[in-house]
């Protein structure tokens, strides 16, 4: 372990909360910033990716990542539950639209996924360790993301729900689940929240058969690793995190958001505003950004310092990076990430620009369309898992078929 990089990852550490404290326009922005600190380690320490549950189940027939995903939905939706019991109103939660875009949005999002080996927020959560690839898919995923905000606004198969439900309604047309069991003496809320632990179970059942049938098929015996025991230093700051400990984590982060913005986790629409700011670089002005992708002129007049989502982004990647700083693992990783062929630039570039322009489809990533549309209720999340899962797995078998072999041939 390098020490020096220890003491300079704490020191950079304290560095941000600091200035981060000092400087930025609001509470709330600062807030934001230690909320996305928290969400970049702690799903840099355990290794997790939403991206990664359907890559790895897919290359190699692990569920386990899966699992703990599915598990961290249903404690959000229960904490989510406690925050919003009658009074969604007041929140603006992710209640979308089932329709057209969403299933080809998500099955962009899932295509992609397999290019790039990551999503939007695993993006972020890589520009420490596999910098290449990162900043590739995060330029080629916010160009896309910037291309479908005019079809995210003007298109109705995006806009209009095939179904909604009453509180639906009062968002973006949804099926809140909730609606559907009224009479359950608790507004829907305990209906909605045993059918989303019972959707997830099933989910995790399915997951572990694909993985026996997967260890099957291969041939492949798992066996137990040995604990390590380990110096108290590596404990707290070294040792990777079982994925219980970052489950736990990131719903008291999610629920965090939740409480103190009114809304729950999102990522993607941020990269679409870094690639209209790099436009107004080059003399594009913000009133003809705002004219192109029908969003308040506002949004491109703001700083990026004051735009709270980007905030959160930007301290996701800091999170990610302090964590392989202070566990001394950042310089070698990080000049390990640098190599990059042609044929990956291709690749990150295309997966990073179907996932983007796939969030608009679909109104989000694996975050803002699976992640907390689920843990806000919202039946759209379950129908986005199902075909970000189909796109994924059809990524990974193309890449398999026809990428990598005919690179081999």
């Amino acid at each position: 372990m390098n020490k020096n990089q220890s003491y300079l990852g704490l020191g950079l550490l304290a560095l941000v909360i600091l200035l981060g404290a000092v400087n930025l326009a609001t509470v709330e922005l600062f807030y934001r910033l230690l909320i996305g600190l928290g969400f970049g380690y702690a799903l840099a320490r355990a290794s997790m990716g939403f991206a990664g549950s359907v890559n790895r189940l897919s290359r190699t027939g692990s569920s386990t990542l899966a699992s703990a995903l599915l598990i961290m939905f249903v404690l959000t939706a229960v904490l989510t539950a406690f925050f919003i019991y009658d009074n969604e109103a007041a929140y603006r939660l992710n209640i979308y639209p089932i329709n057209f875009g969403l299933i080809v949005g998500g099955l962009m999002f899932g295509f992609g996924m397999a290019f790039t080996s990551c999503c939007a927020t695993g993006s972020l959560t890589d520009v420490g360790s596999g910098f290449s690839r990162a900043f590739v898919s995060i330029f080629f995923l916010s160009f896309g993301v910037f291309l479908g905000f005019n079809t995210q606004a003007t298109s109705m198969f995006v806009k209009e729900s095939w179904i909604s439900s009453s509180r639906g309604e009062l968002f973006q047309g949804g099926v809140f689940l909730p609606d559907l069991f009224l009479f359950d003496g608790f507004n829907g809320y305990i209906g909605a929240t045993v059918l989303t632990a019972l959707l997830a179970a099933l989910v995790i059942m399915a997951a572990r058969k694909y993985e026996r049938y997967y260890n099957e098929k291969h041939n492949i015996v798992l066996e137990k690793q040995e604990q390590k025991s380990v110096m108290s230093y590596e404990k707290v700051f070294v040792k990777p995190w079982n994925m219980r400990v970052s489950v736990v984590i990131i719903t008291l982060l999610f629920a965090s958001l939740l409480w103190l913005y009114d809304k729950g986790w999102s990522a993607s629409s941020a990269f679409g505003l870094w690639f209209a700011k790099l436009l107004m670089l080059f003399g594009v002005e913000a009133q003809t950004l705002a004219d192109f992708t029908h969003r308040p002129l506002s949004l491109f007049t703001t700083p990026l310092l004051e735009h709270g989502t980007s905030i959160q982004n930007f301290a996701i990647i800091m999170g990610a990076i302090f964590y392989l700083l202070i566990a001394g693992r950042f310089k070698a990783k990080f000049k390990a990430g640098l190599s990059i062929t042609g044929k990956d630039f291709m690749l990150y570039a295309f997966g990073g620009f179907i996932m983007g322009f796939g969030t608009r489809l679909s109104n989000g990533c694996n975050v803002g369309a699976l992640y907390t549309p689920i843990a806000e209720f919202s039946l759209s999340g379950w129908l986005y898992l199902i075909v970000v899962t189909i796109g994924g797995f059809a990524g990974n078998w193309y890449v398999k078929n026809y990428i990598n072999k005919s690179c081999s041939i």
